[in-house]
């Protein structure tokens, strides 16, 4: 199997017999290519453009509706993105990830709407959104990742619990009743009925050529432009020193320790690095609906960014494309089908799992590392075959390294 990029020279047949052969690994980086993904993000810029001139010279009527998709699309797609990055390139189970993207939310929605009487420009409540989700981000990786597995997941899962909660209880908190707050206190929150007629960015409500343009297609550009710059930053960061310290981290902690990686600082750069994209997610979300709810906290929804990265490929930035394309699409297309829509949806999900359990396009699978507990062991296709084409040792020359202790012994001194 070849371990170079499947080029597109030659005969098209024979070049795309390369790139099929290739596998996962060989597709990922013929996809992030940037003659792949240059006329992709044109490509789906320009959607929306002709779903209007489908709209305004046929009787078809749904150019908002499929825009709207497209949005949604996009936005989960960027929360795939940034799950990747702390979970398929990190290696960290962070199952409160959603959590960031409703505290962007809601930091956005209290600095641009009439909740508490702020109205910052978006520079500045783009600067609040960052530092209030990166001091909640080290507030809770600060101490959480010097956990592992298991114990971390539970964890992050427990704070996703907790925000919303927070946010529930910030409805007039008693904490703040009296004095200048009157006799009910100052409502943060808003409580179950969320925060609403926030703001929108100040964006240009038209442009040269084609005219007035329409709040929800300015913001699936808005989702598509930061999905992109999200990939262009992952890409960077992947050949940098940083990049190579988390697959080390990844790949084998031990490994990396022993060749002086900084463990803890660099799981905590890609957890608050995550983070801080999901709460930039969360603020262009509450700017697009004009509203932030609690619902954005939800398990549920961190679920379902979970599903979309692993369907794609953990470890894989187009397969956070596609993996959000198929979960978010489907629904709307079988609407007709409402009694058994979730029922093909799941059967689907369960064959791709049971057939590509690393996902369509991934690199990365979870497994149990036994030795060490039930932690989690993230093997890359191309670790995988590294090891399997390695040459066998025995004898004197052979030593081993004890899985619990970490002691290497020799195969003399474990008889």
């Amino acid at each position: 199997m070849s371990g170079h990029p499947a080029a597109f020279d030659g005969e098209p047949g024979h070049a795309l017999k390369r790139l099929w052969e290739s596998g996962p690994s060989g597709w990922n980086r013929t996809l992030t290519r940037p003659v792949v993904l240059v006329p992709f993000f044109l490509g789906a810029a320009i959607v929306p453009l002709i779903l209007q001139y489908l709209e305004d010279n046929s009787s078809w009527i749904g150019a908002q509706y499929w825009t709207l998709i497209l949005a949604t699309c996009a936005m989960y797609a960027c929360l795939a993105v940034a799950l990747n990055l702390v979970v398929g390139y990190a290696g960290l189970l962070n199952l409160g990830f959603i959590a960031f993207f409703g505290i962007g939310s809601y930091a956005y929605a209290l600095v641009a709407s009439d909740q508490i009487h702020l109205h910052f420009p978006l520079w500045a409540a783009l600067l609040v959104v960052i530092v209030v989700t990166l001091a909640f981000a080290l507030l809770v990786g600060v101490p959480a990742l010097r956990l592992r597995g298991d114990y971390l997941a539970i964890v992050t899962l427990a704070f996703g619990l907790i925000m919303t909660n927070l946010i529930l209880d910030l409805d007039r908190p008693p904490v703040l009743a009296g004095h200048q707050f009157g006799p009910d206190g100052l409502n943060i929150t808003n409580g179950t009925n969320g925060l609403h007629n926030v703001a929108p960015f100040s964006l240009p409500t038209s442009l040269p050529l084609l005219g007035d343009i329409p709040h929800y297609r300015m913001y699936y550009w808005v989702f598509l432009g930061f999905l992109a710059l999200s990939i262009f930053c992952m890409l960077r960061w992947r050949n940098t020193r940083t990049g190579r310290a988390w697959v080390a981290i990844r790949e084998d902690e031990l490994a990396a320790r022993a060749m002086g990686v900084n463990i803890f600082k660099y799981r905590l750069l890609a957890f608050c690095t995550s983070a801080v994209m999901a709460g930039i997610v969360g603020m262009i979300d509450a700017a697009l609906v004009f509203n932030a709810y609690p619902e954005n906290f939800a398990v549920q929804q961190t679920v379902q960014v979970f599903v979309m990265a692993i369907l794609g490929g953990l470890g894989s930035l187009p397969g956070a494309i596609i993996g959000s394309i198929a979960f978010t699409i489907p629904p709307y297309v079988l609407q007709q089908f409402v009694f058994y829509k979730y029922l093909i949806i799941s059967v689907v999900l369960i064959a791709v799992m049971v057939f590509r359990p690393e996902g369509l396009l991934g690199t990365v699978s979870l497994r149990p590392r036994k030795a060490l507990g039930g932690t989690i062991e993230l093997l890359t296709a191309e670790s995988a075959e590294e090891v399997a084409e390695m040459p066998a040792v025995s004898g004197a020359d052979a030593a081993e390294i004890e899985a619990v202790t970490g002691e290497i012994v020799t195969p003399e001194q474990k008889a």
